[in-house]
């Protein structure tokens, strides 16, 4: 397999990342607007509180790990190994913009999909997909 179309495969996975947030989101705010899903009682209005703190939580260690994760790319030796350390990067942003979406679903606020889903964006930022040798 070449550089480039490892660099393809690359590039087809961070869109099927972004591409299942962005869906996920989109179909998480329409139905929220609509009133198609149940607000939460006052007694899951604590679980949802505990649930938007530690997403916070997951968005910054998604952050963190991508940090780390690029210093891993940057001094890897064959290029499966910074293939895996992107793919792990990219999954740690996901999650924190999936959860996210998910305290949304559940009756929390939009400011919590927000940080998810900015999180999200930084991890992509941070983690670029390197251009093929020349």
């Amino acid at each position: 397999m070449s550089a480039s179309e490892g660099m393809r495969k690359l590039f087809v996975i961070r869109i099927a990342f972004i591409m299942g947030v962005a869906t996920f989101a989109a179909i998480t705010v329409f139905l929220r607007t609509q009133g198609k899903l149940p607000e939460p009682g006052p007694e899951q209005l604590a679980g949802v509180e505990q649930v938007r703190y530690m997403m916070w939580g997951f968005s910054a260690f998604a952050v963190v790990l991508a940090l780390l994760m690029r210093t891993r790319t940057e001094s890897a030796m064959t290029e499966a190994q910074m293939n895996s350390a992107l793919i792990v990067g990219w999954a740690g942003g996901e999650g924190a913009a999936l959860g996210s979406i998910v305290a949304l679903f559940i009756g929390g606020s939009v400011a919590t999909m927000a940080v998810g889903i900015l999180a999200f964006i930084v991890v992509l930022l941070i983690l670029r997909i390197p251009s093929p040798p020349r």
